[in-house]
């Protein structure tokens, strides 16, 4: 076996020399795998990538839970995996989505207007709801009312509310509304990116709720006490996707690490960027960890995940599938995100809680700051600039990991958030804009990644992948589990 995969015998006694838990291991033989995987270029995430771009293309302009997008790109995932040696397994998961009927606002001066309905909302009658437009007005002491419902004077009443998102939640402002007696809310948000819309959710709202542009809400405004109509339908739809796994036929049961991305984009997207970039970077580790893969010391599982643009549903189905013997076995979990924003930064996941200790989350479980390190080696070995961010700022499919309390570490590009000055200052990019301004947008295409960044990171997830498959008592030592 070692022969066919063209492994020299020295290297196979170098890594039984590591299987001894506790052994002492210089660095040089922690990392022999890792600088392997790491060397020369990244096009074949590249590659991957285009390939979730031209299955968006041909699907809609959609890869989401349980659309043609998504068995497209398991297929895509699965066939490389087959081919590489990995024998593929599937884990049922079964899901309450959201199906849209009809999402359609006119303005009083007769215009249509793009709106998006939030999920599992309320719905308008057929035909939709015609009634008085109220705009709620930010002042200085307040400039995102609309969390309680004596925000809303009383001829608010029976009338299609204008409101800025920022100060709750959006349930918390469909809740206010409802109480006041609106009958049906708009929320827009102000952005640096004033064109883009997100579906939100609103569960258990009394009443239907709609999201807006900020170009969009602020023409609306101006038409404020004339007529408009919104019409808003939708329903729950509950069906079952599934997870894919692949893990490599050596290294320890009972020594699992394992490296995970969502499969699934939003329903409102390509998904390139999220999360197609992480799939392809993960996946790329995958294939470049092939050749290898019966004689690494800990077994490596990958986990490519369904509906978690549905909040990690399928992450956390597993994880609760999970007997304690098995949480017990995974010695770590890596979790990738959004790795080609396009005015991106390298986050790494703060796994000690040294950078962002009193942010409010839970914190990472003992041996996650080992994790970090690793994963911050992976941008450091290339010269590549790093920071750190809470695992707060990321909601993802660590979360599962961290709950149960694997010790867990993740990686992103950026989100919602603005870039700083100092950041624009050390990555390049624009300050005081989205990190990715395509989040859940059309445009979450090929056109609009940052391949520099992606090729980057493609890197860094295939040298942490490489070091953990060699090595990862660091870590076991850490937790005490």
């Amino acid at each position: 076996m070692l022969r066919r995969l063209g492994i020299p015998l020295a290297l196979a006694a170098m890594t039984t020399a590591v299987l001894v838990p506790g052994a002492a291991v210089a660095a040089r033989d922690r990392e022999w795998l890792a600088e392997r995987m790491a060397t020369g270029g990244s096009d074949g995430a590249v590659a991957h990538l285009a390939a979730f771009d031209r299955i968006a293309a041909g699907n809609g302009g959609n890869r989401g839970v349980g659309s043609p997008g998504f068995e497209q790109s398991l297929g895509y995932v699965a066939d490389r995996l087959t081919g590489a040696g990995y024998e593929v397994t599937y884990q049922d998961v079964p899901y309450r989505g959201f199906h849209v009927d009809a999402e359609r606002a006119t303005a009083p001066d007769g215009t249509g207007v793009r709106v998006l309905m939030s999920q599992y909302g309320p719905s308008t009658a057929e035909g939709g709801l015609t009634t008085p437009l109220f705009a709620l007005p930010a002042g200085q002491e307040d400039p995102a009312p609309g969390c309680e419902a004596a925000d809303y004077p009383a001829h608010a009443r029976g009338t299609i509310a204008l409101v800025r998102t920022g100060g709750c939640t959006t349930p918390g402002k469909a809740e206010a509304a409802g109480e006041a007696g609106v009958a049906a809310l708009l929320l827009y948000e102000v952005s640096p990116a004033p064109w883009t819309v997100l579906r939100l959710r609103a569960p258990d709202s009394l009443i239907p709720v709609g999201h807006l542009t900020q170009l969009d809400a602020e023409a609306l405004a101006a038409q404020a006490g004339a007529p408009m109509t919104v019409e808003l339908r939708g329903r729950d739809e509950y069906a079952t996707t599934v997870n894919l796994f692949a893990e490599t036929a050596g290294g320890q049961a009972d020594d699992v690490v394992m490296a995970g991305a969502h499969l699934d984009s939003s329903s409102d997207g390509p998904g390139v960027n999220d999360n197609g970039s992480s799939v392809a970077a993960v996946l790329e580790a995958a294939l470049r960890l092939a050749p290898y893969q019966d004689v690494v010391p800990n077994k490596v599982r990958f986990a490519f995940w369904g509906a978690e643009e549905l909040v990690n549903i399928g992450s956390h189905h597993y994880v609760e599938s999970l007997t304690p013997e098995q949480v017990e076995a995974i010695a770590l979990y890596l979790n990738y995100e959004m790795l080609a924003s396009s005015n991106y930064v390298n986050f790494v996941m703060d796994g000690d809680d040294s950078d962002h200790p009193d942010t409010g989350g839970p914190a990472a479980p003992p041996g996650s700051g080992q994790v970090e390190a690793v994963m911050a080696q992976g941008y450091r070995i290339q010269r590549e600039p790093l920071k750190t961010a809470d695992f707060a700022s990321m909601r993802s499919d660590s979360e599962a990991f961290i709950a149960a309390g694997i010790p867990s570490g993740g990686a992103h590009g950026g989100i919602r958030g603005l870039k700083t000055p100092e950041e624009a200052a050390v990555f390049g990019g624009t300050a005081g804009q989205f990190y990715d301004p395509c989040y859940h947008q059309s445009c979450d295409d090929l056109a609009h990644a940052n391949l520099a960044a992606m090729r980057a990171s493609a890197k860094a997830v295939a040298w942490a992948v490489g070091r953990f498959a060699v090595y990862d008592e660091d870590v076991r030592a850490a937790s005490r589990r």
